[in-house]
């Protein structure tokens, strides 16, 4: 397996762990990574759709690519968009908010990571395509 196909399937991986917790167990892992607990019933049913259901569905969706070479590239646009939205939402929430704690800044650290590799991993399968 080439490398930009490992690494959507490691982040298609990585949604679909992200998201079967956030649906099992959404006010312990709310409390892991905010270090809030939701109060509210409401609260809970969001946090299963949004940090569970979405990104399950989003997981599903990177492996789907991940399993054939014609949906490879979009497979990894589709990652570079997700992973840049998140990064700028990070961002925008340190400006907005104040000082995130180390947690928080070691998640950016990696989302931009992602950036960088799904780039990386872009221009492989443009150089074989040319």
């Amino acid at each position: 397996m080439k490398f930009p196909t490992v690494l959507l399937w490691i982040n298609a991986a990585f949604f679909f762990l992200f998201g079967a917790l956030f649906l099992v167990s959404p006010g312990v892992f709310a409390e892991l990574l905010t270090g809030a607990t939701p109060t509210t019933t409401n609260a809970l049913i969001d946090i299963r759709a949004t940090y569970g259901g979405m990104a399950l569905g989003i997981g599903l969706f990177f492996a789907f690519c991940a399993r054939q070479q014609a949906s490879l590239r979009i497979g990894l646009i589709a990652s570079l968009f997700v992973a840049a939205g998140i990064v700028f939402g990070r961002l925008t929430g340190i400006v907005v908010d104040g000082s995130p704690n180390p947690f928080m800044i070691a998640l950016l650290a990696g989302d931009s990571l992602f950036i960088v590799l799904f780039i990386v991993a872009l221009k492989r399968t443009s150089e074989k395509a040319d």
